[in-house]
C-alpha cells in the first residue's frame, strides 16, 4: 500500500510537471511568435495600402476688348494621393495576445494620407484660339499648371472627402492583410487604428 501511495504521488508530480512544462512551452512559443511577428511587421516601415489618381482641370481664357477673337484653352492632368501606415512607430505593447481565446488585439499606427505627385504633361481638353490671337506657349501652360496645383492642394486640405475615401480603403486593406498574417499563426486578429494627429479621424 505504501509503495502504491508513493507511485500515485510520483505520477501526480510528473503530471503536474508536465502541465507546468506544457504551459511554459506555450508561453515561450507565444513570446517567440509575438517577437517574430512584431519585428516582421515593424520592419515594413512605410506600407502603402491605398492610392488614387484625381483629375484636375485648368482653364485659360482671355478676351480682351481690344483684341479680335477668342483665346480659350482647357487642360487636365492627374494628381496622385496615397494612404500609408508608418509601421516603424509600432510598439511591442500594441500587439496583445489572448492565448485562451486564440485572439490578438493589434493597435496600428494611424493611417496617413499625402499628395505624392502629379503628371508632368498637361492634356489638352478644349481649345478655341482666334486666327488673330497667339498660341498658348509653354510658359503660360506652366503657370496654368502651378495655379491649378495650388488650387488642388487647397481643395484637398479643405475637403475631407478625398482623404476619407482613401483612408477607408486603406483601413479595409490593412485589416485584411494583418488578419491573414495572424491567421497563419492560428490567431483571430482584432485590428484597430490609432487616430491621426492631423487628419482627425477617430479610432475604429
Amino acid at each position: 500500500m505504501k509503495y502504491l501511495c508513493l507511485l500515485a504521488f510520483g505520477i501526480l508530480i510528473f503530471s503536474s510537471c508536465d502541465k507546468i512544462y506544457d504551459k511554459f512551452k506555450r508561453d515561450s512559443d507565444r513570446v517567440n511568435v509575438s517577437k517574430e511577428l512584431y519585428q516582421e511587421i515593424k520592419s515594413a516601415d512605410k506600407m502603402v495600402f491605398a492610392s488614387m489618381a484625381i483629375t484636375k482641370t485648368a482653364k485659360l481664357q482671355s478676351e480682351d476688348w481690344y483684341k479680335l477673337g477668342k483665346r480659350i484653352a482647357v487642360y487636365s492632368y492627374d494628381s496622385y494621393m496615397r494612404a500609408y501606415i508608418d509601421l516603424s512607430e509600432l510598439k511591442m505593447e500594441d500587439i496583445v495576445f489572448n492565448d485562451d481565446e486564440r485572439t490578438v488585439t493589434v493597435n496600428l499606427p494611424p493611417i496617413i494620407t499625402e499628395i505624392t505627385g502629379r503628371d508632368m504633361e498637361l492634356h489638352k481638353e478644349y481649345e478655341n484660339i482666334g486666327l488673330l490671337r497667339s498660341e498658348i506657349d509653354s510658359k503660360e501652360r506652366a503657370l496654368i499648371k502651378e495655379m491649378a496645383n495650388s488650387s488642388f492642394k487647397k481643395e484637398v486640405e479643405g475637403n475631407a472627402t478625398f482623404r476619407k475615401q482613401l483612408t477607408d480603403e486603406a483601413k479595409r486593406k490593412a485589416r485584411n492583410y494583418f488578419e491573414a498574417i495572424f491567421d497563419a499563426y492560428g490567431y483571430t486578429a482584432n485590428i484597430y487604428f490609432n487616430p491621426s494627429k492631423t487628419s482627425g479621424y477617430e479610432n475604429d
